[in-house]
C-alpha cells in the first residue's frame, strides 16, 4: 500500500478504498457479517417464537402491512446500530493499511473490545442522532398535523387523503435530507474516537469541525454504496427465485411453501449485498478522515517529522483558530 501522504481527491478516495478492501476482502467480509449474522438470529426468533409478523396476505391487509412496516423499521433501525458496533474494526484495520502496515483478524477485533463500554455508548450515541433524531423530528409534527387536520378541523375525507400524502411524502424528504446531513457532520466521529481515543462528545466536537469541506463527498459515496447494494440485492435475489421456480415447477414442490421461500431470499439477498457492501463505507470515511487532518492540521508533515525522529507539534483545527487571532 501506497504510504504517500497527501490531500487526494473524491476519485483517488475511492481508488484507494477498495485497493484497501481488496488486499483484506475477507477479514472485512468476516467482520461485516457478525452483524447479518445477528440479524438472522434475530429473524429466527421472530419466525420460530415471537410471531411479532403476520402471515404474509393474510388477515386485514393495511393492518398486515403495517405490522411489516413497523417491524421493518424497527430491524433496520438495530441492524444499523450493530453495524456501528463493529465499526472500529473497520477503522483500525483501515488505518494499518492506510500506513503499510498487515493486521490480522485477531488485532482488529482485539482493538474492537478494548474499549467496548466507551464504544458502546458511542455507538447507541451515533445511532440515536443521525437516526433517531430526524424520526423524531419529523414523523412528530406530521402526525399532530395529520391529527390535527383530522380530529380537530374536521376535514373531509377525500381531502384528507391527498393532505396526508403530501404531509408524508414531505415529512419522509425532510427525515432523509436530516439524517443524510447529520450523518455527514458526525460521522467521522466514528474514526476519531477510535484513533485519537478522545471522549464521545469531544469526539462529535471534533467530527463537526474536521468534517466541513468533505461533507458532500461522504454523502454522494453513502448514496453510491445505497443504490449499489441496492442493484446487487435485486440482482442476486432474483437470481435465487428464478432458481427456486425452476426447483418448484420442475419436481412439483408444494406451491404453499413459495411465499415463505421468497421471504428467505429476500433476507439472505439483503444480508448477504450488506456484507458485502458494509465495509466500503467505514473505509471510505476513514480515509476521508485522514484526508481531512492532511488538508486542515498538516498531519503529513507530522508523520514526517516523526518518521525523521522530531517531536511533531500537534495542531487541531481550535489551536488554529486562537493562532490565527
Amino acid at each position: 500500500m501506497n504510504t504517500d501522504l497527501r490531500p487526494m481527491n473524491l476519485g483517488e478516495i475511492l481508488d484507494r478504498t477498495f485497493q484497501i478492501y481488496r488486499e483484506k476482502f475477507w477479514v472485512f467480509a468476516g467482520i461485516a457479517a457478525l452483524p447479518a449474522l445477528a440479524i438472522i438470529a434475530l429473524e429466527i426468533a421472530n419466525r420460530l417464537w415471537w410471531g411479532l409478523t403476520p402471515y404474509p396476505y393474510s388477515g386485514n391487509i393495511s393492518l398486515t402491512l403495517m405490522q411489516w412496516t413497523a417491524y421493518s423499521t424497527a430491524l433496520y433501525q438495530v441492524a444499523l446500530l450493530l453495524h456501528l458496533l463493529v465499526w472500529p474494526a473497520f477503522t483500525y484495520l483501515t488505518s494499518r493499511l492506510y500506513f503499510g502496515e498487515n493486521p490480522t483478524l485477531t488485532a482488529a477485533t482485539f482493538r474492537g473490545n478494548a474499549h467496548w463500554k466507551s464504544w458502546l455508548w458511542m455507538a447507541i450515541a451515533t445511532w440515536g442522532i443521525v437516526l433517531i433524531l430526524p424520526e423524531l423530528v419529523t414523523a412528530g409534527p406530521a402526525l399532530g398535523t395529520l391529527y390535527l387536520l383530522s380530529e380537530v378541523l374536521n376535514v373531509e375525507s377525500n381531502t384528507m387523503d391527498k393532505l396526508a400524502d403530501l404531509i408524508l411524502f414531505l415529512s419522509f424528504t425532510i427525515g432523509y435530507l436530516l439524517f443524510y446531513w447529520l450523518s455527514s457532520a458526525l460521522l467521522f466521529a466514528v474514526p476519531v474516537k477510535s484513533l485519537e481515543e478522545l471522549t464521545v462528545r469531544k469526539s462529535f466536537r471534533r467530527s463537526w469541525t474536521l468534517s466541513r469541506g468533505s461533507r458532500l463527498k461522504t454523502i454522494f459515496v453513502r448514496l453510491a454504496l445505497i443504490f449499489t447494494g441496492w442493484i446487487l440485492n435485486l440482482s442476486l435475489s432474483t437470481v435465487l427465485l428464478l432458481f427456486v421456480r425452476w426447483i418448484i415447477l420442475s419436481y412439483r414442490v408444494w406451491w404453499h411453501y413459495y411465499i415463505n421461500i421468497y421471504i428467505g431470499i429476500g433476507f439472505f439477498a439483503a444480508y448477504a449485498a450488506s456484507t458485502l457492501i458494509g465495509p466500503i463505507f467505514p473505509i471510505a470515511l476513514t480515509l476521508f478522515y485522514y484526508d481531512q487532518r492532511i488538508r486542515k492540521e498538516g498531519y503529513d508533515i507530522e508523520r514526517m517529522m516523526e518518521a525523521a525522529g522530531m517531536n511533531a507539534f500537534v495542531t487541531t483545527p481550535i489551536e488554529v483558530k486562537v493562532v490565527q487571532a
